[in-house]
Formats: structure tokens, C-alpha cells, sequence
């Protein structure tokens, strides 16, 4: 497998440097790597049961270990090409975070992980000319692609994957209001944990969106999940997901009331609209390069508040600012 296929160099913050990303980045690739070569061997008729356990243990020990890190790197958009692994990836983590915010027991947050890095192997068994992920699939070839949920649902159901796994599989392109595929189930009808992914896959699907390239896009996609809220997903699940994630996504670049520059580091699941922030322009305009400002807890501070998420690149185009530290 060649690495270079999987990332792609470009930054949406090519002036900016963040060491405390270096570890989450090359644990993502290395993730994406190693679920590349599992799908290769799905391809070929092939599934080694005690590699995708060993596989999806690591995975969720990495998650564990530096999960902000990682979502922030996904946010950046540094894991590239799209790929059916990478979004695979992408949406355990989020189902990850989603399920730990919720305090599901460690068991079930396993099976969750496991049910979202398989939800969509159907996509492996469709021609090249439709394996594409971002949703442009000619009428004529609708019928075939909307199938994929049906494939990817007995192939974990041959597998022994859990019952969970089998209707993530096979309704996360349900919609809650009954215009998804493959059977176009509505409301309550739709498994729980499909609802859930469909949640994730969505976040992830919009962020990995060529058109979205920028610092805005976690804030921007949170909005737009929150306007498909009764329509595409569950109400009760977009509120949810939005507390585990927050209103301003780790790796998001603020505005504060101050008129400081800051990237949010990590979710305050108590307030979502007060983060844990790492200045990046002080008030005075002072720059700290390599992620070196310093650690707010907005949630101690009742004088700052947020004024608006920033794409720092427009901002800042060229990276200089007069006054550096």
C-alpha cells in the first residue's frame, strides 16, 4: 500500500503548525492503512476474522488515547484521498465520541465501533464508476448503487457481527422522514444505531466535501445537521451529537469578544458553546506560532464569550503577523 495514496499534504492551514497533531496524524494514517488493507482482502472474497478483532481493539484504544487530536486532524482534512476506508474511519470515530458522551457501557461502544468501520463494505462489490462517495450517481444507475446497504448488511451478518451491526449495515441511508434507501423506512422504524451513524456518516460526508475546504466547515455542517433535524435525521440524535462534538468542533478557529484568535482543542459537554480554547493571536495581536498560546477554559471566564468561527486563511493569507512570539 502506498501511503502516498492515502494523504494528501495540503492543510487548509498551510502557514500554521500544530506539534500536538503530529502523533494524532500519523496514528489516523496508520488506522487508514491497516483498514485499507482489510477492505482489499473483503474485495477479494477474503475476511480474517482475528485481524479485524485485533484491528478494531487497536482502534479503539486510539481513540481512547487522543481522541480530540484525531477529530481534529479529520477536521483539518489532512487524511486524505476520500475513500470508503476513510469515511469508514471517520464515522467510528465520531460514533466513538458519540457513545462515550452518552456513557454507554465500554461493550457496547466496542460493538459500535466495530458496527461503524463495517457499515458500508457493501461499497467495495460496486463498479468503479459508482464506488465514488460524494453522491453524484446517475438515474440509470440509482437502483444498483442503493442496493450497496443490502450487500454490506449479509456480509456482516455472515461474518457473526452483532445484530446492531447488521441494521447499522443495512438502514444508514435511512432517512427520518422516509426518503432514504434501501426500503425507505421512516421514524422509529429505523434501528437506533442507524440513526446514529447516519448522523456520523453525515458530519463526515459534508466535512471530506472538496467544496467545504476551509476552517469554517465543522461549525457550518454542525448548522446544516441541525437544519436536517425531522428530515434526513432524528432530532434526539442531532442534539446529542452536537453535545458531543460542541456547537464549535476541536479544530475549529474562533473570533472571542476580545478580538483574540483561538482554535478550540476540546469539547465542553456541559456547554457547547464554551470550549477549551488555545489562543493563536492574543488581544494585542501577538501570534504564537506551533500551537503554543495559551490554554482557556471559557467555561472559567464570564468576561469572553464567542463572537464568530473564522476561516483563519482568509484572515490571515499569507500567515504574517507583525508580532510573533
Amino acid at each position: 500500500m502506498n501511503r502516498h495514496n492515502l494523504v494528501g499534504a495540503r492543510s487548509l492551514m498551510p502557514n500554521w503548525e500544530f506539534p500536538d497533531d503530529v502523533d494524532a496524524s500519523r496514528q489516523l494514517l496508520d488506522l487508514l492503512e491497516r483498514l485499507q488493507n482489510i477492505f482489499e482482502e473483503v474485495q477479494k472474497g477474503e475476511f480474517n476474522l482475528s485481524q479485524f478483532d485485533l484491528f478494531s481493539k487497536d482502534t479503539r484504544q486510539a481513540f481512547e488515547t487522543h481522541p480530540w487530536g484525531l477529530f481534529r486532524v479529520f477536521l483539518d482534512q489532512r487524511v486524505f484521498e476520500p475513500s470508503i476506508a476513510s469515511s469508514s474511519l471517520h464515522v467510528a470515530l465520531l460514533s466513538y465520541l458519540y457513545a462515550r458522551s452518552q456513557s454507554w457501557r465500554s461493550p457496547q461502544i466496542d460493538l459500535m465501533v466495530r458496527a461503524a468501520l463495517l457499515h458500508d463494505v457493501g461499497m467495495l462489490f460496486l463498479p468503479t464508476s459508482l464506488s465514488s462517495i460524494d453522491g453524484n450517481i446517475a438515474a440509470k444507475d440509482k437502483a444498483s448503487f442503493e442496493a450497496h446497504p443490502l450487500v454490506a448488511m449479509e456480509l456482516v451478518k455472515k461474518w457473526g457481527e452483532s445484530f446492531e451491526s447488521t441494521q447499522v449495515a443495512l438502514q444508514h441511508h435511512e432517512h427520518w422522514n422516509g426518503g432514504g434507501y434501501p426500503a425507505k423506512l421512516s421514524g422509529s422504524k429505523i434501528h437506533a444505531w442507524a440513526a446514529i451513524v447516519s448522523v456520523c456518516f453525515g458530519f463526515v460526508t459534508e466535512v471530506t466535501n472538496p467544496a467545504n475546504r476551509n476552517s469554517l466547515v465543522g461549525h457550518e455542517v454542525v448548522k446544516s445537521l441541525i437544519q436536517d433535524q425531522n428530515l434526513r435525521f432524528k432530532a434526539s440524535v442531532v442534539k446529542d451529537f452536537v453535545k458531543s462534538i460542541g456547537l464549535h468542533p476541536p479544530g475549529s478557529i474562533l473570533l472571542l469578544s476580545d478580538g483574540s484568535i483561538v482554535r478550540v482543542i476540546a469539547v465542553n459537554e456541559t456547554n457547547v458553546m464554551r470550549p477549551r480554547v488555545r489562543i493563536l493571536i492574543d488581544k494585542l495581536g501577538v501570534l504564537f506560532r506551533d500551537d503554543g498560546g495559551p490554554l482557556l477554559e471559557l467555561s472559567d471566564s464570564s468576561t469572553l464569550f464567542i463572537a464568530r468561527p473564522v476561516d483563519l486563511e482568509d484572515l490571515i493569507p499569507d500567515g504574517n503577523v507583525k508580532n510573533q512570539r
